[in-house]
């Protein structure tokens, strides 16, 4: 008898079933991919601050710029609380006056600051009679001489007042006339005002008593 032939199973059409491991592994590849690009979406600025840290320098070293303080001012030294500071001498208009502080013109157009004749004049509200001259009358004059002299020595005066600064020295023996004038002596460079009209021959030294002008 011939051998016999083995069977052929017959198939079904069904396939064995694959485990569910084998199934599931593309999606956790790609599950780990997208964490993966998420963690490196939101370090990306960290990573790029690192890397630039971590470059070397190209501009060179730096250089360090020390800023220049200004010195302090000099502190003027405070006296010790047992001295007491010096005091400046006070100036009074007695003994500084004169041409840059007013102009003199005769009275009757300024009633201060101004001319009354060659030896009395107003200087800031004060009558002021110079005390070591007497000088012709103008307009009590006893004659025409008398009258033309007082009028230039009038001038003269205004003149010698307008020139420069000057100096009102009291005089010693009496500070007042009767007629509220202040006797002053007024000097210029330590040299009288008075004297000056006198070399002029507009005025004479006063020794207590008048002497006429007339001829």
């Amino acid at each position: 008898m011939p051998p016999k032939k083995p069977r052929k199973r017959k198939s079904n059409g069904a396939r064995r079933p694959t485990s569910a491991r084998g199934r599931m592994w593309p999606w956790y590849l790609l599950g780990l991919l997208m964490v993966g690009a998420i963690v490196v979406r939101e370090n990306l600025p960290t990573l790029a601050e690192r890397l630039n840290s971590a470059a070397p320098v190209r501009n060179g070293a730096a250089t360090t710029v020390t800023a220049r303080t200004a010195p302090a001012p000099p502190r003027s030294p405070v006296p010790a609380p047992d001295q007491k500071p010096a005091r400046q001498p006070a100036v009074t208009t007695e003994n500084r006056a004169g041409a840059g502080e007013v102009t003199f013109f005769y009275c009757g157009i300024k009633q201060d600051n101004c001319i009354v004749d060659g030896g009395n004049f107003i200087y800031r509200g004060a009558r002021i009679r110079m005390a070591d001259i007497y000088v012709p009358a103008t307009r009590e004059a006893k004659c025409d001489r008398e009258r033309l002299l007082g009028g230039d020595a009038k001038e003269a005066l205004r003149v010698l007042l307008n020139a420069g600064k000057f100096e009102l020295e009291p005089w010693k023996p009496i500070g007042e006339d009767q007629h509220g004038r202040q006797l002053r002596i007024v000097r210029r460079d330590g040299k009288s005002i008075g004297d000056a009209l006198i070399e002029r021959g507009l005025a004479r030294p006063w020794s207590g008593q008048r002497q006429s002008w007339c001829p």
